[in-house]
């Protein structure tokens, strides 16, 4: 008799299934299905974008932010803490993508601790995916733990390739991307923001990162400029938020995290448009100038390798105009960033780059909430960018 008929017999002799006999084994065929909760900051806990750890756990809003993890087991949930108001301006949207299959759309109300991603998977490995639609002014999120009905395993494996960063507002940011509407007028109203129509994915950014087979990191917030913001306030300028983990949080980006190969700089429809209505219509060019260029230093100085390149679109080219008394007064934004970027050309900056955004035509191929691109306006703006970065950054 050989030693496994033995064995069987022994376990048949004591009314057993050779299956009971058998010791589980949790790793590597099957872990015992149980839920386990695990720390945010679990260096298997994988994210792209930036963040910041809390007392809590991992605090971010940018949008684009992402999550990635991979367990064995057949389900996953996430316990959440959400800064978002609630309501069609305040729920903050992610995406939930398992194995790589089409995202299912999950909003986080108020109240909300814990979330089911997915269940009912079969039994097995799996990668989920956690992507943040929604920007900071929908509100800030503190992941806390994953729970997995099985085993954590070893997260993903990082992004080698080319490594795009975003920076800019609301255009940036994909405002109104998941909704298009064609104006009958230049005076047409359209509907305003809703924080479920806000698609990154949708936007010119990440468009261009998945032309290039790149890995897009975004700092954008809706209202923020160079020198003066929409409502014509000084705080929180982009300059000064790209100083910033996560935006309305004091917390410091720690910028010893890789650099960018490519830094996308669109910025600068705030500063033109605000001021409707009052004294300040007209952007200040030297103020303008001043906190552009000084921006530009800042960048070049903490990203001395990366080819930075300078952009402004597609709501508007910075061509501004007032009359008054039958006196045209105009200026430009986007001639003072081409001025600005030939100038540190001249002082030796060869990777620093401008390129032109063609504007959006709402008539043909329509619009997104508040006036924004649609969808088909930033594939246009993807097309052109990329082709772009291709040239200059692979020559």
């Amino acid at each position: 008799m050989t030693e496994r008929s033995l064995i069987a017999g022994v376990c048949l002799g004591l009314g057993l299934s050779l299956t009971a006999c058998r010791r589980p084994s949790p790793t590597p065929e099957g872990p015992s299905m149980t839920w386990v909760s695990i720390p945010a900051t679990d260096a298997r806990v994988r994210y792209v974008g930036r963040t910041y750890r809390s007392d809590t756990g991992i605090v971010f809003s940018h949008p684009g932010v992402t999550v990635r993890a991979r367990f064995w087991g057949d389900a996953v949930r996430i316990r959440l803490e959400d800064a978002g108001l609630g309501g069609d301006v305040g729920t903050n949207h992610f995406d939930v993508s398992v194995d790589g299959a089409a995202p299912t759309l999950l909003a986080v109300h108020p109240g909300q601790g814990s979330h089911l991603l997915a269940s009912g998977l079969p039994v097995g490995l799996h990668t989920v995916e956690l992507f943040k639609r929604t920007e900071s002014l929908v509100g800030a999120s503190t992941l806390l733990a994953l729970e997995v009905h099985g085993e954590l395993r070893e997260p993903p494996l990082r992004h080698t390739g080319l490594k795009l960063e975003f920076i800019g507002d609301s255009i940036t940011c994909g405002y109104g991307t998941d909704a298009t509407f064609v104006p009958a007028t230049a005076s047409s109203k359209v509907p305003g923001f809703t924080s479920k129509h806000q698609n990154p994915r949708n936007a010119y950014g990440w468009l261009t990162a998945q032309r290039l087979g790149a890995e897009a990191v975004f700092v954008c917030y809706s209202g923020h400029g160079v020198y003066r913001n929409l409502d014509l306030s000084t705080s929180g300028l982009i300059p000064a938020l790209y100083e910033r983990a996560v935006p309305d949080h004091p917390a410091a980006w720690d910028f010893s995290h890789d650099s960018p190969d490519v830094i996308v700089l669109n910025a600068g429809t705030n500063d033109t448009f605000a001021g409707a209505g009052t004294a300040a219509f007209l952007p200040d060019e030297a103020a303008f100038k001043a906190a552009y260029r000084s921006f530009l230093e800042r960048l070049r100085a903490l990203h001395p390798r990366a080819h930075i390149v300078c952009t402004l679109g597609s709501m508007t080219d910075g061509f501004k105009r007032k009359e008054q008394q039958g006196v045209v007064t105009s200026v430009h934004v986007g001639d003072w960033i081409s001025q600005l970027v030939a100038e540190r050309q001249r002082l030796g900056d060869a990777r620093v780059h401008r390129h032109v955004m063609a504007m959006q035509n709402p008539f043909a191929d329509g619009v997104g909430e508040d006036w924004h691109p649609s969808a088909a306006t930033h594939q246009k703006m993807a097309e052109s960018l990329s082709r772009f970065i291709q040239d200059v950054v692979r020559p």
